[in-house]
């Protein structure tokens, strides 16, 4: 994750009382790399009104598939809809959880990409990033 993407997962982390390394989150080159990749592609594509929120299971040993399939289903995702509590699905042997949320129209940040450690509670992730969304990223 760039600085940015880790002050992301720092301020999720710390409202809700917890630390980076509790959470089993993963901040290396390939993650980096990924979901930079994600947010770059994804940038025009989240309608106003709209933020998604990602989880992926470590180790990504196909970055650059990977960050194609998800691209290609969060776009569905926008487009047909998701359960309200999210979507879990396999890319190239990681879990990866996703949920489109109902923002302000005014919400400057449209997407959140958190990787972990396999044994993470990958739920847990989803619905701390999904609350920090919703509620303390203003």
């Amino acid at each position: 994750m760039s600085n940015t993407e880790k002050q992301i997962a720092e301020a999720i982390v710390r409202a809700n009382g917890l630390s980076l390394t509790t959470l089993g989150l993963r901040f290396d080159k390939v993650v980096v790399r990924l979901l930079g990749s994600l947010k770059a592609s994804l940038e025009g594509e989240i309608p106003t009104g709209k933020a998604v929120v990602v989880t992926i299971t470590a180790p990504i040993k196909l970055p650059a598939k990977t960050a194609d399939a998800l691209k290609e289903k969060i776009e569905d995702a926008l487009v047909s809809g998701i359960p309200d509590e999210g979507l879990n699905i396999a890319v190239f042997h990681n879990t990866v959880c996703l949920k489109v949320l109902h923002v302000s129209p005014h919400q400057v940040m449209k997407f959140v990409g958190l990787v972990h450690n396999p044994g993470t509670d990958a739920t847990l992730l989803l619905d701390l990033a999904s609350k920090w969304l919703l509620e303390d990223c203003r």
